[in-house]
């Protein structure tokens, strides 16, 4: 990153945070959820690998979204009540066909394997739907609870963080005050990939 962009974020960050104070983080996303949601027992549900598919500007690197995974593992695990299991490719690969989720289909099969094989109750998919690492950054993510008894997707949200917009950026500083303790704007969450990608796992993990 330039030293140009990166006095402008921290400026920008900084600037915020003389007119913001700690208080409820503002939500971001969005969520769909059954209206049966309460009658499923789910106690351990696995997350899957996040499809790598970013619609502004193609494949992401593998390291890209093992950052992602790692962020919303971590978030989700604190944040809901569910023994959540990280499941790799490897893991996938010895029992499910190549590519099952392709197209947002999860096929009765599958869920079936996954459920039998890791003892499943649920199956989180994420989705990232646009994606820029350099300032202002854009990070986009769809998430999908499914039920291993039913396959039904019981839980379904959309979060689109655009960090060139004013209330992305009030919500940064908020949420860098009260979790992280730091009283900077959210300068370094806005310059550093993996903090807005925790960031992202939390807006989401409240919506659950």
């Amino acid at each position: 990153m330039s030293r140009v962009l990166r006095a402008v974020a921290t400026s920008a960050a900084i600037a915020l945070a003389a007119c913001v104070t700690a208080g409820p983080v503002p939500m971001m996303g969005s969520a769909r959820i059954a209206a049966d949601f309460d009658t499923y027992r789910l106690q351990r549900v696995a997350l899957l690998p996040f499809r790598a598919v970013d619609r502004t500007s193609g494949t992401l690197a593998a390291h890209e979204v093992g950052t992602l995974e790692t962020s919303f593992h971590a978030e989700l695990a604190s944040a809901t009540p569910y023994d959540l299991i990280p499941l790799r490719g490897e893991d996938l690969a010895a029992v499910l066909p190549p590519d099952p989720f392709r197209d947002g289909w999860y096929t009765p099969d599958a869920i079936r394997l996954l459920r039998d094989r890791f003892h499943l109750d649920g199956i989180m998919v994420g989705t990232i739907t646009s994606r820029r690492v350099v300032p202002p950054q854009v990070l986009g993510v769809q998430l999908d609870l499914i039920s291993c008894e039913t396959g039904a997707t019981i839980w379904s949200a959309d979060l689109m963080l655009d960090a060139a917009r004013n209330d992305v950026q009030e919500a940064v500083a908020v949420w860098s005050e009260g979790s992280l303790g730091k009283d900077d704007g959210g300068a370094m969450v806005l310059l550093s990939p993996r903090r807005y990608a925790h960031f992202a796992a939390h807006q989401l993990a409240r919506l659950l």
